[in-house]
């Protein structure tokens, strides 16, 4: 039994926690500002993380020198705009990652999973020079990075069975969920998936993505509010601008100043032509069992007439009136830099609803790519260009027409965001080629280990990767996958399934409490009112050394158990902690 127990530490170490490196010296992420609002604190923590771990890894490169540091290979576009900049700045880069570094932060980063001690060896001692390029492909062609992925865009997307403002139910949020799944296994273009959300029709149990629009409903308001409700959606998760919301209660001057320079040019009326793309969206809800447990549905559609009246002085906004005598809004299309909107008549298409007709003009916005990478370059390096992702201010990106002064240009790299967007753009809104592209960067492959002194005005440039705490299923797994037991869990009419990164959201698994609780205790967010969060915590730690998931899985003896197959080889507990930790260098 002591034996056992003394394996706990290896478990934990095992389960990774950071992607970076695993150390035996963890602190706990033993910075409390790092996720403070004000950039520099939460940068600087990030830093002090970074060197914590980094000082405590198993493969840290030693003695690295500042000309090794600064002759990176450059395999793409990504190097060049990464180590140019470096270079006119006259800053050294980190060196690039060991193999195990790189095959631990790869492996977690496009599947969610840890390496297996198997593929650990397989790796460090193939000698074939392309066998990281070749060790990509094979993981983006993998179930697990679908599992990874689906997870992911599942949180963008909010697909969550009960929210703030509207219900979906678990059998809508099924379809939802196989929707997603979907469209990440056939590689679906994203600008396709965006549009297919935007301007969906049909029955929500039979069409997984009519629960975008449904999911969207303001209740217990005037039809005004959810017409924003869908415009502060599309703004959001779309186009990565959250200043929409702001702006549908009250004009951008001497509100939006100090925030956001485009949104301080913006008024309400600009952004109630958004609004108004969603006036001929009709939902249905229609009771299909009336229970215990009650099955609902909704069949959304469109129709010819409808207009975004300004006539309320109810509901979740401050009142809508006339303006001028005008009482109808008319859509157009408020996203341009110059802060001139669209009329909904310029390049309408004959036929065309008001929804399809939103969804071409936002997919077809350089803006939409822009904000399409940036939430996928934040996943994999860690620093967004733009952070958070959904606070973009569009007269702030363009680095041929810098903004005034005290007001100067908002990504950490824009000349490089651009340069994504367009191939984005350029190569049909492929995800995986996206993905690849960046992770095959030696940009992405920069070792977190700094050789010289660290200064927090690197941060921009990228000069190492930075660590990052792991995702809750992705410590769940991890666990599971050290000590090779997995759980089975079922949700709803879905099939059981076996890892947390396949649960269809982040509330579940039902009747599961002791998992519901080790999951919810690393932040996973409810897809609603509570973001997804990686900062820590002293439960964190406390479920990590005592929570029943991780003590059964040291405890257990039957066949599958990775640590009773060690225990009948030897008794020598460093072997077996040994044995263990190698799944996570």
């Amino acid at each position: 039994m002591k034996t056992k127990w003394l394996l706990l530490p290896a478990v934990v170490i095992a389960s990774g926690l950071l992607v970076s490196a695993a150390g035996t010296d963890c602190t706990f992420l033993n910075n409390p500002d790092e996720y403070m609002p004000n950039v520099e604190s939460r940068h600087a923590a990030r830093s002090r993380l970074t060197d914590q771990i980094s000082r405590a890894a198993f493969d840290v490169v030693p003695g690295a020198s500042a000309l090794e540091a600064n002759t990176v290979p450059r395999k793409n576009f990504i190097d060049n705009a990464i180590f140019d900049r470096m270079a006119t700045a006259g800053i050294q880069s980190a060196p690039i990652t060991s193999d195990t570094e790189f095959l631990r932060r790869v492996t977690l980063d496009l599947t969610g999973r840890i390496p297996s001690a198997a593929d650990i060896d397989a790796f460090t001692t193939d000698t074939n020079p392309s066998k990281r390029d070749l060790k990509i492909d094979a993981l983006i062609g993998s179930p697990e990075f679908i599992d990874k992925w689906t997870m992911f865009y599942g949180d963008l997307l909010r697909n969550t069975p009960t929210g703030t403002n509207i219900s979906l139910g678990t059998d809508d949020r099924d379809t939802y969920y196989l929707y997603i799944k979907d469209a990440i296994a056939t590689n679906k273009p994203y600008d396709q998936m965006a549009r297919e959300l935007i301007s969906a029709t049909g029955d929500t149990l039979v069409t997984g993505q009519t629960n975008w629009p449904v999911n969207n409903t303001i209740a217990m308001g005037p039809a005004q509010d959810t017409y924003d409700g869908q415009a502060v959606q599309i703004s959001s998760m779309f186009m990565g601008i959250n200043v929409a919301d702001c702006l549908l209660c009250h004009d951008g001057p001497h509100h939006l100043d100090t925030v956001n320079l485009w949104g301080s040019t913006q008024t309400r009326r600009n952004m109630w032509g958004l609004s108004a793309y969603f006036a001929r969206t009709r939902m249905q809800r229609v009771v299909v069992t009336p229970g215990p447990p009650q099955v609902i549905k909704w069949i959304v559609s469109d129709v010819n007439t409808g207009d975004y009246n300004l006539n309320t002085t109810t509901g979740n906004r401050t009142a809508r009136q006339p303006i001028n005598g005008i009482r109808v809004i008319t859509p157009s299309y408020p996203f341009q830099a110059n802060g001139s909107p669209i009329p909904v008549g310029s390049g309408t298409v004959s036929g065309e609803t008001y929804r399809a007709t939103i969804a071409r003009l936002t997919t077809s916005d350089l803006q939409f790519s822009r904000a399409a990478v940036n939430y996928i370059w934040g996943k994999l390096m860690v620093e967004a260009f733009v952070s958070p992702a959904n606070t973009f201010d569009l007269a702030r990106l363009d680095p041929n027409n810098p903004p005034p002064a005290p007001w100067t240009l908002q990504p950490t790299n824009p000349a490089l965001l651009d340069q994504l967007a367009r191939w984005f753009q350029q190569n049909h809104y492929d995800i995986r080629a996206l993905t690849a592209l960046i992770t095959k960067s030696n940009a992405y492959q920069l070792s977190s280990t700094y050789p010289g002194t660290w200064d927090i005005a690197y941060v921009p440039y990228y000069a190492r990767h930075y660590v990052r705490r792991l995702d809750a299923e992705e410590i769940h797994d991890a666990i599971a996958k050290a000590t090779g037991i997995q759980g089975t869990y079922t949700i709803g009419a879905l099939p059981p399934v076996q890892w947390a990164m396949q649960l269809p959201d982040t509330r579940g698994p039902n009747a599961n409490a002791t998992v519901v609780q080790f999951l919810n205790a690393f932040g996973r967010g409810d897809r609603d009112s509570n973001a997804r969060r990686s900062d820590g915590s002293i439960l964190q730690a406390l479920n990590l050394m005592n929570n029943t998931f991780v003590m059964t899985r040291i405890h257990q003896n039957n066949a599958g158990s990775r640590v009773a197959a060690l225990l009948a080889q030897t008794t020598d507990v460093q072997t077996i902690i040994r044995a263990i930790e190698r799944a996570s260098e």
